[in-house]
């Protein structure tokens, strides 16, 4: 995927948690990575037996810049201790022929009443739950609006002749709305040839039910130009449809141009602050950036894009859905991206909210940010296909793609400062099947952060990947992490959340800060009732290194420090903390 920047007509190529601590969120600790509360199972193809560790991929090891023996391992089971492997109880979510899939765990499943404290901001939903929806009746999103046949064989839904309630067609032919008042309502169907720009001042409102039918030949494409706001605000009853003019059976994907929003927000590396702009990938769609983060290029609401993803030249496809510097009062929520040939949902550069979003058996990466893109998600769902695009070269690659900018160094931070998203509850399904590479070469990682990238990813799943659950690349992504590790999370909800073990004489728990820990750590625990205790140290192979405590202590609060000595090598180490019947563990990084 190519767009280019312009500087005046220059071509430039473009090639939580524990949130007591708010800080993590905000100013510098946008250079962050933040991993925990998140469920991973069977991330690695063909290794039986497999581990948490096995989960996480350093796929560029960490820098001087980072501590010694820092990587991926570290960061997901001693950085973030929330982090589990254990199996979602998901068995309808990995793709099975004739099967709808539900993302809804059953009972029993370790997603189920757990989960850690997301950010106290206004936007995220404090739940008890993993993945993107819970398991209750009235948690499954997606009812009643999305769509899951892969060839349209079987519709009855876009009201073509045969069908129930067929309408009339409308057809729109490389056209320009400047109307602040275009109006498409649903007693026809809309048909795009080429293009349908929505220019500067000009607004296009799509009621509930609209049907649009994108033109394949000409790349049918709906842009909404810098300045320009589209009001597509369906019902669970009632979506909005956006789809091909190819005919019901022989649909597949790269058959449309799908929905592009340009707006005047921040971007990296052109400098937008300062007047510069940058081109939108596939072609002659126009124009994006600026100095506005809280530009608003509209509302979605209960709106599919199926089979879309054309291919415009090698290497450079349209999405389904595709936000180019839109600001933070552009919304986007209830959005299914169907079958397309690239990315269901990519940000470039800009400042959004959205929720509810759904991207189903693309070809490429489900949730892509680059150039900046300060986003804030919570209830997603992605399965990729594994199966190639048309053109060959994509294949249902990652659950998350995330870059800070494409062109090196990675590191350019100029207007819109680092990538970073926040992104909570999520549900990221893989596809495992295999041949000799032909027919099913993806998808690879489930999350793969890279090129100086921040990011928070928490209370999600992660399951059925070929290469990882998490692979963090490049010097620039581990700089800005290791340059000031974040906290540990805080349980929100789960088996040792709400006790009080003072009063109730219910198992203490033990947590020890900074973990990893250069020269000392601090491992803190409460107290039923009184008695004798002992705390001590072991090596990862089992050998006794220290005893800090070894007899009598009152109930209540206690706090004890470890202060290591030159001669005690980096490496992961546990304490055990005994009291009477009670007893807890934990691990700790030592890192030079």
């Amino acid at each position: 995927m190519r767009f280019v920047g312009t500087h005046r007509l220059t071509l430039v190529w473009r090639g939580l948690l524990v949130l007591g601590l708010m800080a993590i969120l905000v100013s510098g600790a946008a250079a962050q990575l933040t991993f925990d509360g998140n469920i991973l199972y069977n991330n690695r193809v063909l290794m039986p037996g497999q581990t948490l560790n096995d989960q996480f991929l350093t796929v560029t090891p960490p820098t001087v810049a980072c501590p010694g023996g820092y990587s991926a391992i570290v960061l997901g089971t001693s950085t973030f201790t929330h982090n589990a492997y254990a199996n979602p109880l998901l068995p309808n979510a990995p793709y099975q022929t004739n099967v709808i899939p539900s993302f809804q765990p059953l009972g029993g499943s370790p997603a189920i009443g757990n989960a850690i404290v997301v950010p106290n901001d206004g936007f995220f939903q404090q739940v008890c739950f993993k993945g993107g929806m819970g398991s209750g009746p009235a948690d499954d999103w997606t009812a009643g609006w999305t769509y899951w046949d892969s060839t349209g064989a079987n519709r009855q839904d876009i009201h073509l002749g045969g069908m129930p309630d067929p309408r009339p067609l409308a057809t729109y032919t490389n056209v320009d709305i400047t109307s602040p008042n275009q109006y498409w309502s649903p007693d026809s169907n809309y048909r795009v040839v080429g293009q349908l720009r929505i220019v500067q001042g000009a607004a296009l409102t799509i009621a509930p039910g609209v049907v649009v039918l994108e033109d394949e030949a000409s790349v049918g494409t709906i842009i909404v130009r810098r300045g320009g706001k589209i009001y597509a605000v369906g019902t669970a009853c009632d979506p909005i449809i956006i789809t091909t003019t190819v005919a019901p059976g022989s649909n597949r994907s790269g058959q449309c141009g799908g929905l592009y929003l340009l707006g005047r927000g921040r971007m990296n590396p052109v400098n937008t602050c300062a007047g510069d702009s940058v081109a939108a990938e596939g072609g002659t769609m126009g124009f994006f950036g600026g100095n506005d983060d809280t530009d608003g290029s509209g509302v979605l609401r209960y709106v599919r894009v199926e089979y879309a993803g054309k291919e415009r030249s090698p290497n450079n496809e349209l999405n389904a859905f595709t936000f180019c510097g839109v600001g933070d009062r552009t919304r986007g929520d209830y959005l299914q991206a169907f079958a397309g040939d690239d990315d269901g949902f990519e940000w470039f550069g800009g400042k959004m909210d959205s929720k509810h979003l759904l991207a189903i058996d693309g070809h490429d990466d489900g949730y892509d940010t680059q150039l900046g893109a300060r986003n804030r998600s919570q209830f997603v769902i992605v399965r990729m296909s594994p199966g190639k695009s048309i053109s060959g070269g994509q294949f249902g690659d990652k659950g998350i793609e995330a870059d800070n900018t494409e062109t090196s160094p990675f590191d350019q931070l100029v207007c819109a400062g680092r990538s970073f998203v926040q992104l909570s509850n999520a549900t990221f399904v893989g596809d495992q099947r295999l041949d000799d590479g032909t027919l099913y070469p993806g998808p690879s990682f489930g999350v793969h952060w890279r090129r100086g990238t921040s990011y928070t990813l928490i209370n999600s799943i992660i399951m059925n990947y070929k290469a990882g659950g998490l692979g963090i690349e490049h010097d620039a992504t581990w700089n800005a992490h290791c340059a000031a590790i974040p906290p540990n999370g805080t349980a929100f909800c789960g088996p040792a959340v709400g006790v009080s073990p003072i009063t109730t004489g219910n198992v203490f728990v033990a947590a020890s800060a900074p973990n990893p820990f250069r020269d000392r750590v601090s491992l803190s625990f409460t107290l039923p009732q009184s008695g004798s205790v002992s705390v001590e140290i072991f090596a990862a192979d089992g050998r006794h290194i220290r005893t800090l405590a070894q007899g009598e202590m009152e109930a209540g609060p206690h706090n004890l420090t470890w202060a290591v000595g030159r001669d005690t090598p980096a490496g992961m180490y546990f304490y055990r903390v005994v009291a009477g019947d009670n007893r807890s563990t934990g691990k700790i990084t030592r890192v030079n």
